[in-house]
This record gives C-alpha cells, structure tokens and sequence, in this order.
C-alpha cells in the first residue's frame, strides 16, 4: 500500500508540474481562470541582497540566502510541493542551463562566494569580473483532486564577479617566522617551469610565499584558504591573497623540508625533505650501458620515470638531476640482483657510493623495461621475461581472421563530425589517437587539445546524446575490434551511448571489447576532456581535463 501510494503521489507531482509550467510561460484556461484558489499570493521569495559583490578572500562565507514564505495551504486533499530554479536571466530558465531541484523541508538557499563564483564560471562560463544578472524562482505546485494554478515568485540579483589572481610570478619567495632571516627565493624547476622547488631548513613557524610579478613586489602571496593550517600529507590548495590577508602554513618543527608550489594545479606541498625525492631527469647508470642514458617522464603521471630497451650485463643504478646537479642516485639498500617483475625499495645516495657498492646486477643481455616513481620510491624492472608484451587480438573481416598487435589506439565517432586526416577511414585521425605507456604497453594515452562535441549520437529512444565517441585499434570503421562502452545497443538496429558527467572525471567506466554490439556502444563526454586514460588489459577508460 505504502509504494504504491509513493508511486501515485509522484505521478500526481509530475502531472501537475507539467501543466504548472505550461501556466507560467503561456496557458490560459476559461474553467480555471474564474477559481478563487487561482490568485494565491503567500508564496514569495526574497534574497538577502538583490546586489551583492562576491569576494575572493572569504571563499566560504554566505554570499547569498535565497528565502521563501510557505504558499497557502487548500486543504487535507491538497498536497503542495515547491520546485527551485535558478538561471541567468538571459536563459529564461532553459532545459540545459538553469539549476533544477525539489526542495520539500527547507524555505532557503543559500550560497557561498566560492560556490556562486564556481557555478558563473563553469555552468554559465561567466568570465571572472563580470556583472551578471540571476534570476530565482521558487514555484509552489498543488496536487490534489482538482487542478489549481502553482503559486510562484521570482527574482533577479545583481552579481559581481570577482576577478581571480592569476597564479604568475617571476619570481616566488618563502617568508614567516620558519624562515631564519630574509627572504628565501624558491626557484622553478627546469623540466617543470611552472613547479618552484626548495629543499631546505626551516623552524618552527609559519610560512607563505609573496609574489614578485611586474611592477607588483611583494603585494600578494600564496598562502592557505584558512588563516592558518597545518601541514598535512599530499598537496594542499593555495590561493593569492593580498599580502595583508594571506595565511600561513604552520611548520611544527626544526628541520629539513622539501617545499613545492605548483603553479599548474594552484597546490603547495610541504614535507620532510628524506620523504621526498625530486628530479627534473633521472637517468640509467653503471657498466651496463657505454654512457649515462636519460629515461622519460611518462605522460600518465609526472613522478613516474620509464626505459625500454636493450640493456647488456652489469651494473646498474639510477642518477638524478636537479637544479642543474647531479649529486643524488637512486640505487638499492643492498647490492646484488634485482626482483624481477617487483616492486621494490630504493635508498638514496651520491652516484659515486651508488656506483662503487649499491647497485643491481643485470646478468643477460635483452630489452629491459624499468619504471621508477619518485612519489613511492618504488622501482620496477622487468627482465626480457617478465616485461609485459602488447596485446594480439583477433576478429573476423571478409571471412578472414585478422590478427593485430595493439600498439595504437584511435578515437573514433561523431564527436569531431567524423575528421579525416588521410590516415584511413573517414573519422580517424593521427591527432586523436592514443599509443601506450612506456611504462604499461596495455595503457593507451591521449594527453591533448579539448576533443569537440560537433555531433551527436541517436539511441533507439531517439535521445541525442553530443560528442559520442569510442575506441578503434585501426583505422577501419567497418569490422574493426573496437573498445566501446556498456550502453546498450544491437549491431545492424541501435547505438547507445553512456553519459559521462564532469562529476565522472578520473572516475574508472568499463570498456568492452571485440567485434559485436560493443562496436555501436558510445561515450558522451562532457566539455573540456583533453585528457584519456585507457586500459585494454583491465577494460577501463576514464576521462579528465588537465
């Protein structure tokens, strides 16, 4: 009894608010315009301010209270519920822009400077600074034996941006009491301009970072969101305040510190230096190699460092460049071979102790596949027999099974209304193709521009979904093994294509691949994506915007 009374109550709330809406824009009913209940007026909403400035240097205080009156009530027979909307005023609360939500047992919303400044920037794609309109509008919504209008009350704000400060120096200082004397000068790191790297010693105290750009010395800095806040493990979020304003990080205690601020992800890090390791390169060393050989930095993550090739018997360790120098090696606690396929520990050291009594053997000649991550101080090598190999697939074209090596993966779909670059099918071009990891030849990358959502793909609904897109090993759109997405779909009847929201970034989906339905099963990615991760050994794939 009690599901289905939930069920007919929600009917009756979706019936009723169709035809309310179909009220506020146009509707006009003789039978209903002479009903008394008709020109209720108790429902009004009313906003703290109708003009207000948002403020960058108080990102969690209330900006704005949005509060509504209860709408007159009718009767036991009558059940009201209350919709909130909020839009630019431009939009005229469109399907696609304005915020949408039931609120039952509240009569406010409210808003912080952060979160309003965050919704103009990336649901509406104001531009910091603007002074924008908002409309509001609460509608209060009958349901009940007979059809009365919804009561509704709306309102415009006056919004003003605030313009954000661009995180840009030429030159970044470390300054509070943790500092012993003047100002510290932090510098970028070669390989990583927009990364300022110290380590060095400190006291007990605190600590930010004034900003020397242009004619402005020393007028903001990066500090913490709070006032004050203790360091903690990982990155943690700056902003630039007013050098008057800024916070501080609090240093517990004497010592040796690694300091990094990243002016990419708008992050400070802090932590003992002996936690850390930092390198602008990291190469390969010893009697197993002629010369010093550099490794790569792998696209997937930056704190990770790979090699595949031939390597002869010998010795081997790992030098570190920093800040010009190459004074610090990676090497083992304990000389002698290495655990094939395994990750193991690493002790830092001069490359000279490194060379002469810390190493790992390399006992036969063969392509080695080594991977190092500074941020776990693990290394991986992989020997001729354990090195992951890149994956063969088959499926059938013309009667003929095909066989192929996976060492290229294309995007393929509506998404960039079908391009062609010359290399094969219409909808296949180098740009938007993804080749493995050096460091996991069953991890395919794409690192780029924003992938466009030009066209859309249809479900057997006839819902549009925009940007539809999967993945091709080779440029032939017909029969071609393909990695596509678990949205259903028939071969020869139907697409479908699953949704990915901006709440789904670096969130994992599954992958399903071969040659059957999975071939019209498509992602819709939200607008931003330049970044994919997929993994055809674990049939995975997430999206991002880095």
């Amino acid at each position: 009894m009690k599901n289905g009374y939930i069920f007919k109550k929600n009917l009756l709330r979706f019936f009723f608010l169709t035809l309310a809406s179909c009220f506020i824009v146009a509707c006009n009913d003789d039978d209903d315009a002479t009903n008394s209940l008709d020109n209720r007026t108790s429902l009004v909403l009313t906003p703290s301010d109708y003009e207000i400035e948002l403020k960058e240097d108080t990102p969690d205080e209330v900006a704005l209270t949005l509060n509504w009156t209860e709408a007159d009530p009718i009767g036991s027979d009558y059940y009201i519920s209350y919709l909130y909307k909020m839009d630019l005023e431009n939009n005229s609360f469109g399907t696609n822009t304005m915020i949408r939500e039931y609120i039952d047992d509240d009569f406010s919303k409210s808003y912080t400077h952060k979160e309003l400044q965050s919704l103009l920037v990336s649901k509406w794609k104001q531009q910091p600074g603007d002074l924008v309109k908002l409309q509001a509008r609460i509608i209060g919504s009958v349901e009940g034996p007979k059809f009365v209008k919804p009561e509704v009350s709306t309102v415009t704000i006056k919004v003003k941006m605030y313009s954000e400060k661009t995180f840009v120096a030429d030159h970044l200082y470390m300054s509070g009491t943790a500092v012993d004397g003047e100002d510290i000068e932090i510098l970028p790191m070669e390989s990583q301009p927009k990364r300022y790297v110290s380590i060095c010693d400190l006291k007990a105290g605190n600590l930010h970072f004034p900003i020397v750009w242009k004619d402005e010395n020393k007028i903001n800095a990066i500090s913490p969101v709070a006032a004050e806040q203790q360091i903690t493990d990982g990155a943690m979020e700056a902003k630039i305040k007013g050098i008057d304003n800024a916070g501080y990080w609090v240093i517990p205690e004497d010592g040796q510190y690694r300091v990094v601020v990243d002016f990419e992800t708008r992050t400070v890090t802090i932590g003992l230096a002996s936690n850390f390791i930092e390198a602008d390169k990291i190469y390969i060393a010893g009697t197993c190699v002629s010369a010093d050989v550099e490794m790569t930095r792998t696209i997937e993550d930056e704190n990770q460092y790979a090699f595949h090739a031939e390597l002869q018997p010998g010795t081997i360790y790992f030098p570190i460049l920093f800040n010009g120098q190459k004074d610090m090696a990676i090497a083992p606690e304990e000389s002698g071979d290495f655990t094939d396929g395994t990750a193991m520990n690493i002790s830092t050291m001069s490359p000279e102790t490194a060379a002469l009594a810390y190493h790992w053997n390399i006992k036969t000649a063969g392509v080695y596949r080594i991977v190092i991550n500074i941020n776990t101080k693990k290394v991986t090598i992989y020997s001729p027999e354990t090195d992951p190999k890149s994956m063969v697939v088959s499926w059938t074209w013309n009667n003929n099974t095909v066989t192929t090596t996976i060492e290229r993966v294309f995007i393929w779909g509506p998404y960039d209304g079908w391009a062609k670059d010359g290399t094969g099918d219409t909808g296949f071009t180098m740009a938007h193709s993804m080749t493995p990891s050096l460091a996991n030849p069953y991890l395919f990358i794409y690192k780029g521009a924003e992938l466009p959502r030009k066209n859309s793909i249809k479900d057997k609904d006839g819902n549009a979904h925009p940007g539809g897109l999967n993945f091709k090993v080779g440029p032939q759109s017909a029969g071609c093994y393909t990695f596509g997405s678990t949205a259903d779909a028939i071969r020869g009847s139907y697409d479908g294509c699953l949704d990915i929201a901006e709440s789904d970034y670096n969130q994992k989906q599954t992958v399903v691949g071969g040659q059957s339905h999975n071939r019209y099963a498509f992602f819709s990615v939200p607008v931003g994506v330049n970044y994919i991760e997929l993994d055809i050994k674990e049939l995975t794939v997430f999206f991002d915007k880095r």
